[in-house]
């Protein structure tokens, strides 16, 4: 059950945007829960089950919130919005938001992170050629 491993971005792309620590949180908290939930199938009533389900229950609370968490993260650079897109494409239903209205909210940041990248190397870009040349 648990999701798709995405590559590992370079050192440096990582360092510069936390998108990638977002990811490998909730990367944790899904095989927290997962393992949780299996333990539980294993189970029949008494006081083994009642102890296992409310870990499951508490690991999935951890892993609904920070699902939130990661649906209303915006990445930084362009290695983080394709390895956030990649992630979240490559989730089950029950690593997800609760909320049926989850991927508006995703894809509305998503949109204005590449927004803002695009708008920060345009910058860079006028920055940079705003430079005169010395003879």
């Amino acid at each position: 059950m648990s999701s798709q491993k995405i590559s590992t971005p370079p050192v440096a792309a990582a360092e510069r945007d936390l998108i990638f620590v977002v990811i490998e949180k909730h990367r944790e908290l899904s095989a927290h829960y997962d393992a949780a939930a299996s333990v539980l199938a294993k189970l029949e009533g008494g006081s083994e089950f009642d102890a296992a389900d409310e870990i499951s229950v508490q690991r999935n609370l951890a892993l609904t919130e920070h699902a939130n968490v990661l649906i209303r993260s915006t990445p930084t650079t362009i290695a983080g919005v394709i390895a956030l897109t990649r992630y979240v494409a490559s989730l089950r239903d029950w690593e997800l938001p609760d909320d049926d209205g989850w991927h508006q909210v995703f894809l509305g940041g998503l949109a204005d992170a590449i927004d803002e990248i695009a708008m920060a190397q345009r910058r860079a870009y006028l920055g940079g050629s705003n430079v005169s040349a010395r003879p």
